[in-house]
């Protein structure tokens, strides 16, 4: 691995903590973690800031034909009888507050 560092593990209380050695350090104040399923390596990556990622996707440029005529689905909407009584009947409202 040419991009190693060693950084110093301790715990303080329950919660185990990594010191990010300067050459590694996050812009962000929070980070995703996840666990490499074949290696068992723990993998940090920086969530990147929501003004950055709309920003990327306004400079972006699409192709002529994203989304053209006739890749779009025109049909119209299903009617869905037992989704519309549940909102009618506020039944979402109250399970989402449970």
């Amino acid at each position: 691995m040419a991009n190693a560092s060693k950084a110093r593990v301790f715990m303080s209380g329950r919660s185990q903590h990594v010191t990010i050695p300067v050459g590694f350090r996050f812009r962000s104040s929070e980070v995703s973690i996840r666990r490499d399923p074949n290696s068992g390596d723990v993998i940090l990556s920086e969530v990147p800031n929501l003004a950055e990622v709309f920003a990327a996707l306004d400079a972006a440029t699409l192709p002529d034909d994203f989304m053209s005529e006739a890749d779009r689905d025109r049909r119209p909407a299903e009617d869905r009888p037992g989704l519309n009584q549940l909102f009618e009947d506020g039944s979402i409202e109250g399970k989402n507050r449970q």
